[in-house]
């Protein structure tokens, strides 16, 4: 009712991108599925990024050949990827589960509108928390690697500034394709898995059938090509090495567009 009210500020019909935006974040502020999906989100990527990085002291100098000290230090990131899938669904199939969305589909009639807000605000958000978290674990993971002597880099460091803000991003546009999935299936077991098959399960089979596409696929992009900055070649047996890290981030793009548009034909045909 509180977001529902905040969009009747103006004549009825009159709906101003502030209003929905607004009553947009106050949804997701009021779920108790959000705190604890980033709560948990914080300390999981942060205790990962500890642990690996803690794992990497006290060996002898020949282990750190081609050592990756950024790279490292975003391990727990990964956990985010998998925590944001989760998150992005829950903002969408919580609405359908409890009702909600009739009473914002009721203040705001426009659908295309409506979602239009809908994925601003979530992309914004979900880019600053991700941003956040992203150099939170950088500099744990550097402070842990220079207190026991390994390799270390600074955000000065050559790739590592583009290292952090990309992982960031990148992790946000998963978020985004998991959201979209939201909308194309409007159930959270069905988004959730759907977004773990494309993933997490994809790129297993792929290592099967066609391994040199691997490559292609998110997870693989955000390890090999947007939080690596140590120069990686040919893969193995003369594979092609991955792919750059703008080319990665521009095919993220692409699958979240792709998730988003098919949510946004399928939330703007179908009845709530």
């Amino acid at each position: 009712m509180t977001a529902a009210g905040t969009l009747r500020t103006g004549a009825p019909g009159h709906y101003r991108a502030r209003h929905v935006a607004r009553a947009e974040v106050a949804k997701i502020g009021s779920l108790r599925s959000t705190a604890i999906t980033l709560g948990l989100t914080v300390v999981a990527a942060l205790v990962v990024t500890g642990l690996v990085t803690h794992a990497q002291l006290h060996h002898l100098p020949p282990f750190y050949n081609g050592f990756d000290p950024t790279s490292n230090a975003l391990s727990g990131m990964i956990v985010v990827a998998l925590t944001g899938g989760v998150f992005g669904a829950l903002l969408v199939t919580n609405e359908y589960s409890s009702g909600m969305i009739r009473g914002t589909l009721a203040a705001t009639p426009n659908r295309p509108f409506l979602l239009a807000v809908k994925t601003g605000v979530t992309a914004l958000l979900t880019l600053v928390f991700c941003e956040v978290l992203s150099l939170a674990c950088f500099f744990l993971g550097q402070a842990i690697l220079s207190g026991g002597g390994a390799p270390s880099a600074g955000l000065a460091s050559p790739g590592a500034a583009r290292a952090v803000l990309m992982t960031g991003l990148f992790i946000a546009l998963m978020t985004l394709m998991s959201f979209g999935f939201g909308f194309v299936f409007r159930s959270t077991a069905a988004a959730i898995a759907a977004y773990v098959a494309v993933v997490f399960v994809l790129p297993l089979v792929m290592h099967g059938v066609a391994r040199a596409d691997v490559r292609y696929l998110p997870t693989s992009i955000l390890t090999n090509s947007i939080m690596a900055t140590a120069h990686q070649g040919l893969g193995p047996a003369g594979l092609a090495g991955p792919l750059s890290p703008t080319v990665g981030l521009l095919l993220m793009v692409l699958y979240a567009a792709i998730a988003v548009g098919a949510g946004a034909v399928v939330f703007v045909k179908r009845d709530a």
